[in-house]
């Protein structure tokens, strides 16, 4: 988690060679591509924010976005990565992942938060919560605050999941939830 964090948060250091060499790896020409986001949302010249829509409102400095539809962003030094919610507030060094929400509250992680969606074939979803400073390797079998299972147990239950199915749910779930809420 720390490297994966590491290596994606990288791409809001413009003086960096290796992070340049990244951006150029993964195709990355801007640090804005492919977004829609509204006049009354605030990006630092860090942030980047690829294929995502931020309709309303919000602040995001020094993070990295991918594939977010929301209404609302706030994000700070936080890595969101194929979310959809009505409203997304991630602290420093959180990181969400997967994440279909349509509450009115929306996606909460405070500093350190790492929330992840599983999808399983029928559509369920489960998150799983852990904190930036947990190795998942330690903890692999350990069933971590806020969790039912244990990153093991997670992995046994989806280890031979239809993965085609499960993104074509993923899909319909994020573009059901983003039409419900007008994006």
């Amino acid at each position: 988690l720390k490297l994966y964090y590491k290596n994606n948060i990288s791409l809001t250091d413009f003086d960096d060679e290796t992070a340049d060499l990244y951006r150029r790896f993964l195709g990355v020409r801007a640090a804005k591509e492919n977004s829609t986001i509204g006049d009354a949302v605030k990006v630092d010249d860090k942030s980047c924010v690829f294929s995502s829509t931020v309709k309303d409102s919000g602040s995001i400095t020094n993070s990295v976005l991918a594939s977010v539809n929301a209404l609302s962003v706030e994000a700070d030094g936080a890595i969101i990565v194929n979310c959809t919610a009505k409203s997304i507030k991630a602290g420093k060094n959180a990181v969400l992942y997967n994440i279909v929400d349509d509450s009115e509250e929306g996606i909460v992680a405070g500093e350190g938060d790492v929330i992840v969606s599983v999808t399983e074939e029928d559509g369920t979803m489960m998150e799983l919560k852990s904190k930036h400073s947990i190795c998942g390797g330690k903890a692999w079998k350990q069933v971590l605050d806020g969790n039912t299972l244990s990153f093991e147990d997670v992995h046994g239950k989806n280890k031979d999941s239809n993965v085609s199915a499960i993104e074509t749910k993923r899909k319909h779930l994020h573009k059901q939830a983003s039409a419900s809420f007008g994006l």
